[in-house]
């Protein structure tokens, strides 16, 4: 795994707009405990492109970066129960994993 930051370092680690995948046009599509986020929409489609199953139609949503880390915006994540923000994930040709910049969001004291 590339890199880690903690939250305090979100915006920072972040552009300043971020694109997730969506199959129905509003909730995030994630993978517990990991999300993913896009810095283009065109690097979202490709990752969609990649994992997509024919029973699921991934489409990217942009939004600013702002929101992902504001208060309301890590409820909801920690809601999905995700902890980990891969930012531009690949994926392996060779073994098919995901690997990338991970983004870690810390637990609820």
């Amino acid at each position: 795994m590339a890199g880690h930051t903690e939250m305090p370092d979100f915006l920072a680690a972040l552009p300043e707009r971020v694109w997730y995948l969506t199959s129905t046009g509003r909730d995030m599509w994630c993978r517990r405990p990991y999300g993913f986020l896009f810095s283009s929409s065109d690097k979202a489609a490709a990752f969609a492109a990649a994992m997509a199953s024919p029973a699921l139609e991934l489409s990217p949503i942009g939004m600013p970066s702002k929101e992902v880390v504001s208060e309301e915006g890590v409820q909801a994540l920690r809601r999905m129960e995700v902890t980990r923000l891969f930012l531009d994930p690949e994926i392996d040709p060779a073994s098919g994993d995901v690997f990338g910049t991970i983004l870690r969001i810390s637990p609820l004291q």
